[in-house]
């Protein structure tokens, strides 16, 4: 009796834990949709300047730089909290449709980059400022970067030139 109750009752508690499971197609799909509204056209813009200043009071350009604005969405979100401020994991992105869903611009030599026809939406802008100076610490600055929301027909510009969120936007106003 027990050789047929022990294998029955592994097998109700597997099949309880099968039915709870959320299918990968349908969490692939939640994501996809949560993308599609930012590969569309719209007719915002975005515009800025990305710089940080040296501890001397030098001024260092995001000159020839790639400026990344990545949509806020749900995995969005998470990568901006876990790795988007993190230098060491500035090239990672964490899923197609993000990376499909992400637009880049290049800074000019005064670091002003510029994104139009966007449309309306939750944003991270995000570039790096670096600075060489030899000795054991020889690469200085880092990421800059911040959320920005646009709506239609909007034309915002925006200074880069520190790491700014919700949190620390609330702080400075």
């Amino acid at each position: 009796m027990i050789k047929f109750f022990l294998p029955a009752l592994l097998l109700l508690g597997l099949w309880g834990c099968a039915a709870e499971m959320v299918p990968p197609t349908t969490q692939f799909n939640a994501v996809e949709a949560e993308y599609s509204p930012y590969l569309k056209a719209g007719t915002a813009t975005l515009s800025g300047r990305a710089f940080l200043t040296q501890p001397g009071r030098g001024v260092v350009k995001a000159s020839g730089r790639d400026v990344t604005l990545d949509p806020a969405t749900s995995v969005g979100n998470e990568w901006w909290s876990k790795t988007g401020k993190v230098w060491a994991h500035r090239s990672l992105v964490p899923s197609d449709a993000f990376a499909r869903a992400r637009r880049t611009a290049v800074a000019d030599a005064e670091g002003r980059f510029m994104f139009s026809d966007l449309p309306t939406g939750t944003y991270y802008v995000r570039t790096e400022v670096t600075w060489e100076i030899g000795g054991d610490y020889p690469t200085q600055g880092g990421l800059v970067g911040q959320l920005v929301a646009v709506d239609s027909g909007e034309s915002k510009e925006i200074i880069l030139n520190q790491f700014l969120d919700e949190n620390s936007k609330e702080e400075q106003e």
